[in-house]
């Protein structure tokens, strides 16, 4: 995790082997808008990171889709959550069955 203030754009910076994505998370009530694709962009810069992704239980605007999309920044809605653990549940429920 990075400090509360002053963490240049980035919440977390995650790390594996050679690679590092910073992300930043928003918990908010209303659509995250591209203020927060800046600022990861800036944070990737910054951290010399490989990759950015903004994690929120919201939604995102349009604009800040679009800019996502021309500056490789990955965007993960409160719709990916619930695909993703639905996905994962699965998978789980699934290794479970062919392992008893």
């Amino acid at each position: 995790m990075t400090r509360a203030a002053g963490d240049f754009g980035a919440d977390l910076i995650l790390l594996e082997g050679e690679r590092r994505i910073v992300v930043q998370a928003n918990c908010y009530s209303k659509n995250v808008d591209l203020k927060a694709v800046q600022e990861v962009r800036s944070a990737r810069a910054h951290y010399r990171a490989n990759g950015a992704l903004v994690v929120t239980n919201s939604n995102f605007t349009s604009q800040a889709y679009e800019l996502a999309k021309s500056n490789s920044v990955r965007l993960i809605s409160r719709n990916e959550f619930g695909r993703d653990a639905s996905t994962n549940e699965r998978k789980m429920l699934s290794s479970k069955k062919t392992s008893a």
